[in-house]
């Protein structure tokens, strides 16, 4: 058994999927220099699962009124809550359609090099986004379709989930809390899809997986650290720029290319 392993990768993924310096890249770095058990890229996808109820749980208040804005949808009942599930609906599609079909023909984009690259240059491109002013308070429709298109540069290693979408909504001109939370409400529906689309082929055999007990160790322990990651950022964006994430992710992005090249 390698608890201790799930758990360290649980720890990982908690804190770096809240920040815009990708998990994926931390995920798969920390268990190379650190040499912990290869427990399959399906345990890292399952540590999504984690993170993905510890956003449920924090931004509860989001959730729901996405929840019953479906419903609304569904039923067809003109409410601010419908109105809400379609924004996020129509940003979430362009990363639905192209995560989902790499999915289904199992395209996937791994490169070291890239991703010490990529983790430089889209850090300088969220601090010139950063300087941009605080002059919107809520994404509407449209600026949501835009961040929903950013959040496509996540397919290439390095770039960050978060990191594009923050650039993206303050380059809009929107605050760093609100960039950060429609960012946030905006990976449920490819995080859940993709979360629940991978336990599906677990359970019907289509993928095996014997890992369970280490996997209940890592989604708890990403869950509780998330939370606690959640926390802290939302305090820390009230009075602070990303400057700080910017200037991590160039070293951390030096770092990586250095491993890269010392490998060989």
């Amino acid at each position: 058994m390698y608890y201790i392993d799930a758990a360290i990768l649980g720890i990982v993924q908690g804190i770096t999927e809240f920040l815009p310096v990708s998990s994926t890249a931390h995920v798969e770095l920390i268990s190379q220099l650190f040499n912990l058990h290869d427990l399959g890229k399906n345990f890292a996808i399952l540590l999504n699962l984690g993170t993905l109820l510890a956003l449920i749980s924090f931004f509860w208040k989001d959730f729901c009124k996405l929840f019953i804005g479906g419903i609304n949808f569904l039923v067809n009942k003109k409410t601010d809550d419908r109105d809400f599930f379609l924004k996020i609906l129509l940003a979430s599609i362009p990363t639905i359609l192209i995560f989902g079909s790499a999915e289904l023909y199992n395209i996937e984009v791994k490169s070291t090099l890239i991703s010490g690259i990529c983790l430089i240059v889209f850090g300088i491109v969220l601090f010139f986004c950063d300087r941009c002013a605080d002059s919107k308070t809520v994404v509407d429709r449209r600026d949501g379709i835009l961040i929903g298109i950013a959040q496509l540069l996540s397919f290439v290693p390095g770039v960050s989930r978060l990191g594009a979408c923050l650039s993206m909504g303050r380059f809009l001109e929107y605050s760093r809390e609100e960039s950060f939370r429609f960012s946030m409400i905006l990976s449920i529906p490819a995080a859940g899809g993709a979360c629940c689309l991978k336990l599906l082929k677990i359970i019907i055999g289509q993928i095996e997986f014997s890992n369970w007990s280490e996997a209940f160790v890592g989604v708890a322990t990403a869950f509780v650290i998330g939370l606690i990651t959640l926390f802290l950022i939302m305090r820390f964006l009230k009075t602070h720029s990303f400057c700080g994430i910017v200037i991590y992710r160039i070293f951390f992005g030096i770092f990586v290319l250095f491993h890269f090249f010392r490998s060989y």
